[in-house]
């Protein structure tokens, strides 16, 4: 059962949604969707279906990178996308990506958040017509066509993994 926190935090993400005039049909699992590996398993979908929505600072700004399941962050990518130094691209911690987003990490949603953060979204996730992204905890996923996924996030495709 759901604790009130990972409730409203699923909530957000609807509301969020829904505000957006996007239709989510929250899928709720029993079992743990903290990594990409579980969430393929709950959703019954590729790997590479998976979103994972990683906090990163550019020059201690912080964006968020949607990243395919089966596929990893390199910063040599995201330094050269940025014009930035390889240093200057650096991974949130756990503490900063609950402060960043209002999420815990393994349930990272990029709906719903207190302020709007700038959105890459990898070019790896172009494979996949729909895509599952986290719903605000990790017992919660959902669904989205990738162009809306990209379209309500206001995210550009990027080339930041290998």
């Amino acid at each position: 059962m759901e604790s009130i926190d990972e409730e409203e935090r699923t909530a957000r993400v609807t509301r969020a949604l829904t505000t957006l005039g996007y239709d989510v049909a929250m899928k709720i699992v029993a079992e743990s969707t903290h990594t990409a590996e579980m969430a393929a398993a709950a959703a019954g979908c590729e790997l590479g279906q998976i979103v994972k929505t990683l906090a990163i600072y550019v020059s201690h700004t912080p964006r968020l990178a949607l990243v395919a399941g089966d596929r990893r962050l390199d910063d040599r990518l995201a330094a050269a996308h940025f014009g930035v130094g390889r240093k200057q691209i650096k991974l949130a911690s756990a503490e900063q990506v609950l402060a960043l987003t209002g999420y815990p990490v393994g349930g990272v949603s990029p709906f719903g958040l207190p302020s709007p953060i700038e959105v890459m979204v990898d070019d790896g996730l172009r494979r996949f017509e729909t895509v599952w992204v986290a719903g605000g905890t990790a017992s919660a996923i959902f669904s989205i066509e990738l162009v809306d996924l990209v379209r309500l996030t206001g995210g550009i495709f990027v080339s930041v993994t290998t």
